[in-house]
């Protein structure tokens, strides 16, 4: 694997909020330790850096998405990457012994210094309509990201559509080789033939997930960057508290894990 690209640029304290997020999420890859700013204590997560392939992205085009729930027809960003041929990079967190969890899924086209971050967008969605807290991503509803090209990502919502949930299609396989399904990653082929797809666990699970582009000096992209919003980060701000449920005599409390609920900020498609 290359040397990883480093960050030269820093978003300064008016960027919004995702800005100063996806750059902050790079620096803690590269630093190797991810800290949940979302936890009553100070947690930090070992951070470790996997890759699992390369894919063809004819054109530079590319699409993001949940591939049990994607169409047939898929749109890709209005964004397109600089080589056909980018690697496809696993981020993982160490949650606890044995437990890792997929932090972001990246498509690296080239290590040169990312002096800037944009996010990924369709054609239709506007930055400038975005409130503060505010994201453009896509719906996870099967705890499965992806990347891919326009095609393979068509031939992966055929392919599981005939499977119908029955688990035996290749991307159902390659995310349970381990065994494990958390901390699942892998470029895989829908079918003979095909184009691969990078597939992975999708953070905690279901939710909707934005897609970070850093970019070099003269805007051109260096990585695309899932967020699977593992953490909560600096920027963001402090949910209001939550006030208990009454309780009964005939209504125990129920335990709760104490993470703060930071999918609630989700701005989704």
């Amino acid at each position: 694997m290359e040397r990883l690209p480093t960050t030269v640029g820093d978003p300064g304290d008016t960027a919004p909020w995702w800005e100063r997020r996806a750059c902050w999420l790079w620096e803690s890859v590269i630093s190797g330790t991810l800290v949940d700013h979302d936890a009553a204590e100070h947690t930090a997560y070992a951070v470790s850096v996997q890759q699992v392939g390369s894919l063809e992205l004819p054109a530079g085009l590319f699409v993001a998405g949940d591939p049990y729930l994607i169409g047939s027809d898929p749109s890709p960003f209005a964004q397109t990457l600089p080589t056909a041929q980018p690697d496809v990079l696993a981020i993982r967190a160490e949650i606890g012994p044995g437990h890792n969890r997929i932090a972001a899924l990246v498509l690296m086209c080239s290590n040169a210094p990312i002096a800037s971050w944009s996010m990924a967008t369709a054609a239709e969605e506007d930055l400038d309509s975005l409130e503060d807290e505010g994201y453009f991503g896509y719906p996870v509803d099967a705890g499965t990201g992806s990347f891919g090209n326009p095609e393979a990502m068509g031939t992966a919502h055929r392919v599981l559509a005939a499977d119908a949930g029955m688990l035996n299609d290749p991307i159902s396989t390659a995310l349970m080789a381990d065994g494990i399904g958390t901390e699942s990653a892998a470029c895989v082929a829908p079918e003979d033939g095909a184009e691969a797809i990078a597939v992975c666990s999708s953070g905690w699970g279901d939710g909707s997930y934005p897609t970070w582009l850093g970019l070099s000096s003269d805007s051109t992209v260096v990585l695309a960057v899932t967020d699977f919003l593992l953490t909560g980060d600096p920027f963001a701000k402090p949910l209001a508290p939550t006030a208990p449920a009454p309780q009964t005599a005939s209504a125990p409390p129920v335990p709760m894990e104490g993470r703060r609920p930071f999918l609630k900020r989700i701005f989704g498609r």
